[in-house]
């Protein structure tokens, strides 16, 4: 759909201030037109986050450009305002002068927005419709990894359903390319490999054509050259604006000083930051007019640990009100927001309105240079390669509003032994290009954007900036073997780390969380005597609650390990003098308001030979269980946490403001109760909900919450379960088949599969498919479940007996019942023998339908179960699961690895949306019965009556 508008005003309201020259400039002539620059190179503070309003704006405007937008930033330890922004502009969606824009860009609903690490936890919306427009704000580990079917976090039977939706209809824009430029290579790679002008390349196949699947498009956004060919980039017009003008010349005076030697360098130099910094905080009132904001920022958090303290035993000394900010990596994700608002309140967010009016010190290391709009009055910082020092330069006097001094203390070149030659002439060139910026009246140097963007030739700035990784090839057969994601291992599948960034010498890192509960096993309620859990229950545990974004801490191994035996030292001594509570309330959580939950008691005293950490794969399967006394004993504790997850028994304690300290005892603060936040009474429920509950005991459920796995925790000498290990959930947070076939309500499997093709037609249509892809689409969905009119799946999920067969139940399954069957299985097996309505088995399209069929659950790539299969001696099933996976070898072959992947995904996202209908309405007909005067809940997804020869004619939407 095409609709006219004012640009100017549009783009106002959506964002509150008038396009720039460039912005307007690139709307007309590239986005409107579903057009691409090379990149965009634009300097930082000139609103480059604004193309997200610019690509809705182009689609408003009938632009072929791709559906998904997904921005993504680097650096672990940003703020994520780029999600800020796009939840403003969804909000400024709602407002009445732009309904014609909201008309055209098709939303019935909220655009969907999504982010795939920080305080906003992947809420999966953006999976929900692929025929919708949505918004996806992630890291480059977070993006490429789910991009390379091996996303962090996600589950092998979801790894496809989100690199289809990510390979496939998205354009990513990269932000601050020139950082990331492995990951900006390969995605470049993906594109250029499927554009439409190759009919058949490295990732598509002979069936990848005539614009199926959607393509894949990159934009990189850079403040400084990336390396393109004719970017994107500011020109006369610009400079003749008034407020790019003052940003582009914001007067910011920079002085070099060397650091005198003696001592530790570190010590020194964190003394010297912390001297200057407090220096300009006595004079800078006069060019502010009220209490300064300092950045200092350091190369190495060691270094900014120490400049910190200075800075307060200053303040302290000085009987001053002023506040210091440790703005860090190796932080707790939960703890770095809360940062994030400690930021706004002091008004060191650009164009924020600050709660506080008192000097601030904001010391921060390379977490603070990147994707943080961070606007402070003056700054102090060490000299780190060119294109660090740019981006800390575009942190002071980001709007040009006053005058800034910028002191840089020149540390002197680092070793030889550590960073090499190269190391030492990096930091020569840098100083050379910081002593050649023009000379200011006050005697300095100018260090404005422009005087930046003009300092010297292409060849100096690359002597000046860090070079970039060696970094290996994106192969065809790598990521046939990456997507090859049914498959537990594969020799053929390594870590796609070195894709993202290349082959970097860094420490190597370990992820720490901290739970209250873990899947543990007891016997003997008195003496609470630990008998060892089976892996599976404790995968499956980690399944079903999986780590979130919030609770993980990701800092160096070797710094893990000493923190580790240090708290697991003192907690031994504290165990000897009887001194550890058993309890987790603390001060923490009093000041959060949380009560001591009911089933505490439950919990069995830490003790030496008791499992406190479980140490998990990235996948999240189990790898070591760790006791006090074993951390102790063991000799090289290195070889066990590089590159794991280690979740740790929050009565273990050691974090102090999001930081690990080896010499906090309080009990760690955690997810599981909402952060010591949760209500039951508020209508804001947890994601995610663990607890202890006796099996003697009454049920409780909140609405919207769901039991999603029940593991033992406490059995009786007679191997009665006494105690069981509760997760739960809130409905639409479900992922897994078992889950979702509990539904609060039953549903027959037909009227299931019926409501099922209706969505699948509705994204069809919405998607613009031809009637044959539609035509197979719409089968598949008829008929994927068939499965399950088996008998062992309806008595392994406690079917009702009339009234059947069902595709939902109310009550949790018993597996062991199921022995391995799989129901896609049978489904395929039916569909060969009876055909698909509107699909011959004479038609290609007839193979896409079986193998979407089989694959619908993340199964079948390329292999699926035969166990527990009824219908077919166990040598014609393994028969018939071989030509599943040559089916799936075929298709991948014709498709590509991502085409494949998105037709997968249609038919989930089909599957999925019928399930959240059946909720939506059980929960309606809940409200009903608890208000009858209230009446039920209508919607607009309403298939109750649906027909057969409905499905075959369009949806009407």
């Amino acid at each position: 759909m095409t609709t006219q508008f004012d640009f100017d005003l549009a783009f106002k309201t959506l964002t509150g201030h008038l396009p720039f020259p460039w912005q307007r400039r690139l709307f007309d002539c590239w986005l409107s037109k579903g057009k691409l620059p090379p990149a965009v190179d634009i300097p930082t503070g000139l609103g480059k986050t604004a193309v997200m309003a610019l690509w809705l704006l182009a689609h408003a405007r009938g632009a072929p450009l791709p559906r998904r937008l997904v921005y993504v930033v680097d650096r672990r330890a940003v703020v994520d305002q780029a999600t800020e922004f796009a939840e403003a502009l969804r909000e400024k969606l709602k407002c009445a002068e732009l309904e014609p824009i909201r008309q055209g860009l098709g939303l019935d609903e909220e655009l969907p927005i999504s982010t795939l690490r920080g305080r906003y936890r992947d809420n999966r919306k953006w999976l929900e419709n692929p025929a919708t427009l949505a918004i996806v704000v992630g890291t480059v580990d977070m993006v490429g990894s789910r991009l390379l079917f091996s996303g962090y976090g996600v589950s092998r039977r979801m790894r496809p359903y989100v690199a289809g939706l990510l390979g496939c209809d998205t354009l990513v824009m990269l932000d601050e390319a020139h950082l990331a430029r492995p990951f900006c290579r390969m995605l470049q790679t993906i594109e250029k490999e499927r554009s439409d002008e190759k009919e058949c390349s490295m990732f598509s196949g002979p069936l990848a054509s005539q614009g199926l699947p959607p393509p894949f498009r990159v934009l990189p956004l850079s403040a400084t050259l990336c390396g393109e060919e004719e970017p994107f980039r500011l020109c006369s017009e610009d400079w003749e604006h008034k407020t790019a003008r003052a940003r582009l010349e914001a007067k910011k005076t920079l002085t070099i000083e060397k650091l005198e030697s003696g001592g530790k360098r570190d010590d020194s130099l964190a003394e010297a930051l912390a001297e200057r910094a407090w220096k300009l905080a006595q004079e800078g009132t006069e060019t502010t007019g009220r209490p300064p904001r300092i950045a200092i920022y350091c190369d190495w958090r060691t270094v900014a640990e120490k400049a910190e303290a200075g800075l307060q035993k200053r303040i302290k000394e000085g009987g001053s009100e002023a506040e210091t900010i440790l703005f860090v990596g190796g932080r707790r994700v939960y703890e770095r927001e809360k940062v994030a608002e400690k930021l706004k309140e002091y008004g060191l967010i650009a164009g924020g309105s600050p709660s506080k009016n008192v000097p601030v010190f904001l010391v921060a290391t390379s977490a603070g240079e990147v994707g943080v709009d961070l606007d402070a009055d003056h700054m102090v910082c060490d000299l780190v390669a060119w294109e660090r020092m740019v981006q800390r330069l575009g942190r002071v006097n980001r709007r040009g509003a006053g005058r800034a001094w910028v002191l840089v203390v020149d540390q002197g070149p680092p070793e030889e032994k550590t960073s090499g030659k190269d190391g030492i002439a990096r930091h020569e060139a840098v100083r050379k290009l910081l002593a050649n910026l023009p000379r200011t009246e006050t005697g300095g140097h100018d260090a404005s954007p422009d005087a930046l963007r003009r300092t010297s030739r292409p060849e100096e700035l690359e002597q000046a900036s860090t070079a970039m990784p060696l970094y290996p090839a994106l192969s065809r057969p790598l990521v046939d073997a990456w997507a090859m994601t049914s498959l537990a291992e594969h020799t053929g599948r390594p870590e796609a780390a070195p894709w993202l960034r290349g082959w970097v010498d860094e420490d190597p890192q370990t992820t720490v969380a901290w739970r209250r509960y873990l899947p543990l096993r007891f016997e003997n309620f008195g003496n609470h005597d630990r008998i060892p859990a089976p892996k599976e229950d404790i995968e499956a545990f980690f399944e079903a609650a999986p780590l979130q974004s919030d609770e993980l801490l990701e800092t160096e191994t070797w710094r893990v390990v000493e923190w580790l035996k240090k708290r697991s030292r003192k907690l031994t001594k504290a165990l000897d003098r009887g001194t550890v509570r058993r309890h987790h309330q603390n001060e923490n959580e009093k000041e959060n308001g949380a009560e001591v939950a009911d089933d505490l008691d439950l919990l069995p005293p830490l003790g030496q030979d008791t499992p406190v950490a479980f140490l998990l794969t990235q996948g999240g399967k189990l790898k070591k269980e760790f006791s006090l006394e074993q951390i102790i004993q063991e000799k090289d504790l290195n070889r066990y946490l590089f590159g794991k997850r280690l979740v740790m028994d929050a009565r273990f304690g050691g974090i102090s403001n999001g930081l690990l300290n080896d010499k906090q005892d309080e009990f760690a603060l955690t997810i599981e109760d909402n952060w010591g936040k949760y209500d039951p009474s508020k209508e804001e429920l947890p994601s995610l909900r663990v607890r202890l509950l006796k099996v003697d005991s009454p049920e409780s459920h909140e609405e919207g919450l769901q039991k999603t796995r029940e593991i033992p925790y406490l059995v009786l000498p007679e191997d009665e379960t006494a105690v069981n290990l509760i997760v739960e959930k809130r409905h639409n947070m479900t992922t897994d088949e078992d889950t979702r076939a509990i539904a609060a309500k039953s549903q027959t499997l037909d009227e299931h599969q019926q409501w099922a093709a209706y969505e699948a037609a509705r994204i069809a249509d919405a998607l613009g498919l031809s009637d044959n892809d539609r035509a197979l689409l719409v089968a598949a969905a008829r008929h994927h479940d068939d499965g399950k009119g088996a008998p062992r799946w309806q008595g392994a999920f406690n079917a009702p007996r009339e009234g059947g067969p069902y595709a939902k139940t109310t009550r949790p399954p018993n597996l062991h019942k199921l022995n391995g069957y799989r129901h896609e299985f049978q489904s395929v097996l039916d569909a060969e023998n009876a055909g698909l309505e509107g699909v011959a088995k004479t038609d290609p399209r007839f193979d896409l339908a079986l193998h979407l069929i089989a694959a619908h659950h993340g199964h079948a790539r390329p292999t699926i179960a035969i166990a527990g299969c009824d219908s077919l001696p166990p040598t014609a099933a393994a028969s018939e699961a071989h030509e599943i996976a040559m089916r799936f070898a075929r298709l991948q072959r014709q498709w590509g690895p991502w085409g494949l992947a998105w037709w997968e995904a249609l038919l989930r996202a089909a599957d999925q949306r019928a399930s959240r209908v059946l909720d939506r309405r059980a929960m309606a007909e809940k409200r009903t019965e608890n208000n009858p005067a209230a009446g039920a809940a209508s919607h607009r997804e309403d298939h109750k009556d649906l027909s057969l020869q409905q499905l075959e004619g369009r949806a009407d939407d």
